[in-house]
């Protein structure tokens, strides 16, 4: 029975140890000063800056750029069909790569 009116009496001084406790206050004017700080680091982007981090504006940009890729992508996945027959027929090989000779040295040299 020593251990019960023990352990009851160290409920009940941890429960008392609570009683003088009281909410924690925030300084005078904190949330001012922190909205104050946001503002001016927002303000250092410019209007640029203010324009870019707009969500409508961001994800227009992001629409805009990924139907350009997609575009792209397609008219080249077009255009690498046409160029696999041309390049089997040898038409690009030939036209790329002409067969003339280019002499590096020229043979009539000049004497003093």
């Amino acid at each position: 029975m020593s251990v019960d009116s023990n352990n009851n009496s160290r409920i009940d001084a941890v429960l008392n140890s609570l009683e003088g406790m009281q909410r924690a206050k925030a300084p005078d004017f904190l949330y001012t000063r922190l909205r104050g700080r946001m503002e001016q680091e927002f303000d250092q982007g410019g209007r640029l800056g203010r324009w870019l981090t707009r969500p409508v504006l961001a994800l227009t940009i992001a629409a805009i750029i990924l139907i350009i890729n997609a575009t792209t992508v397609l008219k080249m996945w077009g255009s690498n069909n046409a160029a696999k027959s041309n390049i089997e027929s040898g038409q690009i090989v030939a036209a790329d790569y002409p067969a003339g000779v280019y002499p590096v040295y020229n043979e009539n040299s000049v004497e003093p």
